[in-house]
């Protein structure tokens, strides 16, 4: 990002209150429409907008190996596993070449930040918004 969004981002971390905002404005839209876990880390744009944070094992780049063959987790057998309904999401979406990107591990220093503050401040990549 800029240098004005990094100053932008380090003056509303700085302060509390502003920083308590931001990440409350960021849950209200994140939490109810993609299921946000709050990992500060966010990379819902290349999930198909769908959080993979919710998987039991907090994987970010694919199944374990575990899920069954009708799609339902192994360690919560009532459920869909999170990388089966983003591979189906991403494939009605027509953004299957997005899960091909490696995800970093994740930073456990961010959870329960603000990603879209990260993402000014640099220190986390800005989403990817097209197909490719």
């Amino acid at each position: 990002m800029s240098k004005t969004s990094e100053k932008i981002a380090e003056f509303i971390q700085k302060r509390p209150r502003l920083h308590a905002c931001a990440t409350f404005a960021e849950n209200c839209v994140k939490k109810p429409i993609f299921g946000c876990q709050d990992c500060g880390e966010c990379i819902l744009s290349y999930t198909a907008f769908t959080c993979p944070m919710r998987c039991p094992k907090q994987m970010r780049n694919g199944p374990c190996g575990g899920t069954r063959e009708d799609g339902h987790c192994e360690v919560y057998p009532e459920r869909y596993c999170r990388w089966w309904l983003i591979y189906r999401r991403a494939k009605k979406l027509r953004r299957l070449k997005k899960l091909r990107k490696l995800q970093k591990a994740h930073d456990w220093r961010l959870e329960h930040t603000s990603a879209w503050l990260n993402v000014f401040a640099g220190k986390i990549e800005p989403p990817s918004w097209g197909n490719e």
